[in-house]
């Protein structure tokens, strides 16, 4: 297990998002929406590359679907 780093990091809200556990991080304590398809992926996708069973680049691609579903600005 590592930080799942990002190959590059994603900036919410003034806020810069370098790994799986900053991103699971913000959508547990930060988030404007709980619950959906979305939502859901991406806190899984977090957790699953956090614990290293997936790719931290494939967090960060559903960090930023849930970004753009729950309005929130997410600068790639």
């Amino acid at each position: 297990m590592g930080q799942a780093t990002f190959s590059s990091p994603v900036e919410v809200n003034g806020l810069t998002i370098r790994d799986a556990d900053e991103a699971a991080s913000y959508l547990a304590d930060y988030w404007p929406v709980r619950g959906g398809k979305a939502y859901d992926l991406a806190k899984a996708a977090c957790t699953e590359a956090i614990a290293g069973h997936r790719d931290p680049d494939e967090a960060r691609a559903a960090f930023l679907f849930a970004a753009k579903e729950a309005g929130v600005i997410a600068l790639d």
